[in-house]
């Protein structure tokens, strides 16, 4: 009765503060910091890219931010995200880089973990899976 119970917790304790789908389960990030941040409750996020994520964080010894994870349409537009956003997909998560050494780690580690496609802004980083798009870039905003 005990493991059932314990098993029910942490059940539930996964799934509030997790990024849990299919069989994976974030290390390091919660599933909140995915929603779409207008607060329509929108949150497609890609467990592929929620791993590559983990992968990188790992790597970079360092907490990532997720400033954008999941957008809906009026959201997407509100902020200026082009029509064909990866966002709105769940492909995409932009990453808070508030200096430049912080934005050389994750650089590097985002590199390591494999994305292929990465935008670099002044304030943050944005990284996609998006395979409908060219692969091996990487671009200023």
């Amino acid at each position: 009765m005990l493991l059932i119970f314990m098993k029910g917790l942490k059940e539930n304790i996964i799934n509030k503060s997790v990024v849990v789908k299919g069989d994976y389960m974030a290390q390091w990030f919660k599933d909140s910091e995915f929603y779409c941040k207008c607060g329509c409750g929108r949150n497609n996020i890609e467990p592929d890219l929620v791993m590559l994520l983990d992968e990188a964080r790992e790597l970079a010894n360092t907490t990532f931010k997720i400033t954008s994870g999941c957008r809906c349409a009026k959201h997407n537009r509100r902020v200026g995200g082009s029509a064909g956003s990866s966002h709105l997909k769940g492909l995409a998560a932009d990453i808070a880089a508030s200096s430049s050494k912080k934005r050389f780690a994750i650089l590097q580690a985002l590199h390591m973990a494999g994305f292929s496609r990465i935008g670099i802004h002044k304030r943050f980083i944005h990284v996609d899976i998006d395979h409908k798009k060219p692969a091996m870039v990487v671009w200023l905003y």
